[in-house]
């Protein structure tokens, strides 16, 4: 399988939801791809498989949120797509040193991602089932597990 990550300014988000998902989820997930200053499309053997982008706290903010769409392709092959993680962190921690976001309790594959590129989670969830999580770049240990890695 060939992984391929690309920056782009948009693609086809029914790709990725699936054309059976409810209008109301499309419109949200859509409404955050347009408020994205950043997104990645991550596509394997030419198949659009993720996609990242983060979206800024303020228009003069160095914080920005951190969202991922991921497919079945990435959790039948985790290793592949989360070692390009790296190389998008680093760039979009040049733009915003600190990334926060939500994730759901029960999106196990996102929580582990998330850990793995160095999130912080809060103790208790903070809006429906969704914890609180933060990335910051300027923590030494993060910053020489992303050159070092």
């Amino acid at each position: 399988m060939h992984v391929s990550v690309e920056r782009v300014t948009t693609f086809n988000l029914r790709n990725l939801l699936g054309y059976d998902c409810s209008e109301e989820f499309f419109n949200l997930h859509a409404s955050g791809m347009a408020k994205s200053s950043m997104i990645w499309l991550g596509r394997a053997d030419g198949v659009e498989a993720c996609a990242i982008g983060v979206i800024p706290a303020t228009i003069f903010s160095n914080k920005a949120y951190l969202w991922m769409i991921d497919s079945q392709i990435c959790r039948q092959h985790p290793l592949r797509f989360i070692r390009w993680s790296r190389r998008v962190l680093n760039e979009v921690l040049e733009s915003y040193p600190t990334l926060v976001g939500l994730c759901s309790c029960e999106n196990v594959y996102g929580r582990r991602w998330l850990e793995w590129l160095g999130a912080k989670f809060e103790n208790t969830p903070v809006n429906s089932g969704h914890y609180g999580f933060t990335i910051n770049g300027r923590d030494d240990l993060l910053l020489y597990r992303i050159t070092n890695g």
